[in-house]
C-alpha cells in the first residue's frame, strides 16, 4: 500500500474513532448535567444565586462543550506540565512566554485543545534542548506562545529555536508512526533485538490510551494525531520550518458553535 492511502487509511479509522467518542462523551456529560440541573432545582432556594463571573462554573459547559474556554489558561496549565516533563526527562527545560490575546475566549471541547497542545509543545521543548546541546548553547531560547483572536476561531503559534526541520524530514512529519527521534537512531537499529520493539510497541499503544502525559517524543503518532483533532471541527494545524534555527507551528481552531453551523452538524 502507498503511503499517502496508508495514511489516509489509519487518519479515516482515528477520525471515527474521534467522533464515537465525542458522541458518547457529550451524550452522558449532557444527561449527567441534566440530572444534576434538575435536582439543584428542586432543592435550591428562592434566595440563592451564583457567581456569574466564575469562568469555571457549571454554566460555560455545555455537554463536553466548554462555552468560554480560555485558550491562554489552558496554554500555561499544558505549557507547565511538558515544561516538568522535559526537566525529567532532559534535566533542563525552556522557558516559555504566553502574549497576544490572552484574555479572549472560545467554545471548545477542552480535552481536545490539551491533547493538540501539548504534543505541539513536546516537540518543542525537546527540539530546544536538543538544539541548545549540539551548539552548545548557555541558556535555552524561550517558547513563544502567541495567542489570537478571529472572527469564529483562535489562532495559536508556537515559536521555538530548536533547530528548525530539515528539508528530507518535512515530508514526513505527518506520517504515522515515523519520528525524527526514530530517524536519528537508524544507524543503530541493527542493535535493537525483537524484545525491545515489542517493548516499543507496547509504550506506543499505552500512550495512544492515555492520551496527554505519555513519552515526551519517539512514538511518531504526535503530529499527525494533532492534526486529525485540529482539523476535526474545521481547524488546521500548519508547520514552518527555518532549519538551524528553529519551527513556528501555526494553530487554527474553529469556535465549535461556529464550525457546527458551516458543517451542518
Amino acid at each position: 500500500m502507498a503511503r499517502e492511502a496508508r495514511t489516509a487509511f489509519i487518519s479515516d479509522l482515528i477520525r471515527s474513532r474521534i467522533g464515537l467518542r465525542v458522541i458518547g462523551e457529550h451524550h452522558v456529560a449532557l444527561s449527567y448535567q441534566f440530572r444534576a440541573n434538575h435536582e439543584s432545582q428542586r432543592k435550591r432556594k428562592p434566595t440563592d444565586s451564583k457567581n456569574n463571573d466564575d469562568d469555571d462554573d457549571d454554566r460555560h459547559w455545555v455537554g463536553a462543550i466548554h462555552t468560554r474556554l480560555l485558550p491562554a489558561r489552558m496554554m500555561d496549565q499544558c505549557a507547565r506540565m511538558v515544561q516538568n516533563m522535559c526537566d525529567v526527562h532532559y534535566g533542563t527545560a525552556p522557558a516559555f512566554v504566553i502574549d497576544g490575546d490572552t484574555h479572549e475566549a472560545f467554545s471548545y471541547i477542552p480535552s481536545h485543545f490539551e491533547y493538540i497542545t501539548c504534543e505541539l509543545l513536546k516537540n518543542a521543548f525537546r527540539a530546544t534542548v536538543d538544539f541548545s546541546a549540539q551548539t552548545q548553547r548557555s541558556a535555552h531560547p524561550p517558547i513563544q506562545i502567541t495567542i489570537t483572536k478571529g472572527a469564529g476561531y483562535i489562532g495559536v503559534r508556537i515559536r521555538d529555536q530548536g533547530g528548525g526541520i530539515s528539508k528530507d524530514n518535512l515530508r514526513n512529519i505527518f506520517e504515522y508512526s515515523w519520528s525524527s527521534m526514530q530517524s536519528a537512531d537508524d544507524e543503530d537499529s541493527s542493535s535493537l533485538s525483537s524484545s525491545s520493539s515489542s517493548v516499543m510497541s507496547m509504550q506506543a499503544n499505552i500512550a495512544l490510551q492515555q492520551g496527554v502525559g505519555g513519552p515526551i517524543a519517539g512514538l511518531g503518532f504526535g503530529l499527525p494525531m494533532a492534526r486529525l483533532y485540529a482539523t476535526y471541527f474545521g481547524g488546521s494545524l500548519d508547520i514552518v520550518s527555518m532549519e538551524r534555527f528553529g519551527c513556528d507551528v501555526f494553530l487554527k481552531l474553529r469556535s465549535i458553535e461556529g464550525s457546527a453551523v458551516d458543517k451542518k452538524i
